[in-house]
Formats: structure tokens, C-alpha cells, sequence
């Protein structure tokens, strides 16, 4: 092996975390040649696990070394949210083992298709009902951080899979354990999230809990639509919220 070719290996090696998917847009920033990635995996430095990414020979990388890859590597708008991102923070005991991990994009981001090819049991939704750059957190997966989003993000967007594709008495139970929410945070997600039903449900589920931060939040200030929603079709009319909704307490 040339001098050269092996200088470049160490370069990879140095500059990227292990258990973490390589695209080819990195490696080119990195002046690494689709034709040199090839020897290397010909040479078992890699494996190349889909058309344009490779992993180090011999690692297991998980969902989140992709989504590392998806989050520095090529900048896209994707992040664990929901009650999967409550359980990388050891807020909720519902999830189970196998359960399906929960992506949040940009409404136009398009996943690579080396990310469905080679991992499994995930959900991608798409939205923009929030901003982007709003209550996202760094999570340390080992050697590298990826983004996920806060309680106070992921709550809302277990809200807003409601009640099709989430459980509402889930989410009135994660609201019960979220005893340390920071209501300047949640007061700035309510205000720019643009669904009435989120916004809706969480202070109508919140004002019921009634946790010590929720007095310190401006409802006021937070722009609940006009109409009734109906959450709930067996449900009764909540007055305050507008919301036909079952009690929580009860389903």
C-alpha cells in the first residue's frame, strides 16, 4: 500500500467517530475518491453497505450512527422526536423493546436511500408544524452527539401523531411525568407550533395534571385557532379548549 493511500485510511480514521455510516458526500469533502473507497474496501478497511455509504470493516452500526451521518455529514432536518426521544431520556417506561423508532423531518427532506436500505423498523414523519431549530438537545450516543428533541419538543409531537397514530392516554401519562419542563421553552413551541390541535390537547391535558409549571405559562399568548376539534368521537366537549375529547383518565 502507497504512502499515499495509506495517509488518506489514517485521515478517515482520525477525522470520523467510529460506529458511524461514511457517505461519499463527506469522503469527497474529505478528498476521498469513490475509486480509492473501493481498494479500501477491497482491502477490507471497509464495507461499502449501500450505493454511497460505507461503514469501518468489521463494526455494528446502529440507527444512530446513520442518523449521525444524515445530521452531520449531509446537514438534512431529521431528528429522533416523539416517545422515542422521551425514552433516550429515561422519561418513559411504555416503550417497548422493539418498538418503532420515530424520525422528524423537514416536510421536503429526502431520506438516502442507503438509510431504508440498511436500517429497519423506523417511521419517518414529516412536518413542519414546528420550527427546526427549536428545542432540539444533544444526545451522546458513545463517540459521537446526534439531535433529538427535547420533552418539551417531543411531547408536542407525540401530540400531534394523536389520536391516529399515537395512544392519547400515552400521552396524558408521559404529561404526568413531565415534572421538570422549562415553560419558557414550552412557551415558545406553543407559540410558533402552527397546529391548534397540539396546542389544544397539551394545555387541555396539562391544566389537568397541573403540574407547578404549568401556571407559569401565557396561554394567552398562544393562538388556539377558532372551531371546535374533534378529537374524540365518542368524546364529550371540552368548553375551554373546544375540544371533543374522552377523559383521559378513563380510556
Amino acid at each position: 500500500m502507497s504512502l499515499n493511500i495509506e495517509a488518506k485510511i489514517n485521515q478517515i480514521l482520525k477525522n470520523a467517530p467510529h460506529k458511524v455510516v461514511l457517505t461519499t458526500t463527506w469522503l469527497n469533502e474529505q478528498n476521498i475518491s469513490s475509486q480509492l473507497m473501493a481498494k479500501y474496501v477491497k482491502s477490507k478497511w471497509f464495507d461499502c453497505i449501500a450505493k454511497g455509504a460505507y461503514i469501518r470493516s468489521g463494526e455494528k452500526v446502529s440507527i444512530d450512527g446513520g442518523l449521525f451521518a444524515l445530521q452531520s455529514q449531509l446537514g438534512l432536518f431529521v431528528h429522533i422526536g416523539a416517545s422515542t426521544a422521551l425514552s433516550y431520556q429515561d422519561i418513559t417506561h411504555f416503550i417497548k423493546a422493539n418498538a418503532e423508532m420515530l424520525l422528524f423531518s423537514h416536510r421536503n427532506e429526502t431520506i438516502p436511500v442507503w438509510f431504508k436500505k440498511y436500517f429497519y423498523n423506523f417511521r419517518v414523519v414529516k412536518t413542519d408544524f414546528l420550527p427546526q431549530n427549536i428545542g432540539l438537545i444533544d444526545y451522546n450516543s458513545g463517540d459521537f452527539n446526534i439531535k433529538i428533541s427535547s420533552p418539551e419538543r417531543a411531547i408536542l409531537e407525540l401530540l400531534y401523531l394523536c389520536p391516529e397514530k399515537a395512544s392519547l392516554k400515552e400521552a396524558y401519562q408521559l404529561i404526568e411525568l413531565l415534572v421538570n419542563i422549562k415553560p419558557g421553552l414550552m412557551q415558545e413551541l406553543l407559540e410558533k407550533c402552527n397546529s391548534v390541535k397540539v396546542k389544544r390537547l397539551f394545555l387541555y391535558m396539562a391544566e389537568k395534571i397541573n403540574h407547578d409549571w404549568f401556571e407559569y405559562l401565557k396561554t394567552d399568548k398562544i393562538d388556539l385557532g377558532q372551531g371546535k376539534r374533534v378529537i374524540s368521537k365518542n368524546g364529550k366537549l371540552d368548553k375551554k379548549y373546544n375540544i371533543v375529547i374522552e377523559n383521559p383518565d378513563e380510556i
